[in-house]
């Protein structure tokens, strides 16, 4: 998912994806995981399903997100500077 080949549509690729992410969260730092599903659901289409939890795994490895149990939501929390 993270490298490329000639058949990959780039639009659906893990980076791509986690760079709307962190666009859509520069704007609203905490948001329900439904939310954000149907907002690229809408951007891209169904096929993002596929890449959704690898793109946010991706960004929570990176120190960038939080996931919030209680309140089944994702926090931005920026880069971390540890």
């Amino acid at each position: 998912m993270i490298t490329p080949t000639k058949y990959m549509d780039l639009d659906l690729s893990v980076v791509r994806v986690s760079s709307m992410l962190i666009k859509l969260f520069e704007n609203n730092r905490v948001m329900e995981y439904s939310e954000v599903l149907q907002y690229l659901v809408g951007k891209i289409g169904e096929d993002v399903k596929h890449v959704f939890v690898p793109s946010l795994d991706f960004l929570y490895l990176l120190g960038m997100i939080e996931y919030h149990l209680q309140t089944d939501s994702l926090e931005f929390i920026g880069k971390n500077n540890t």
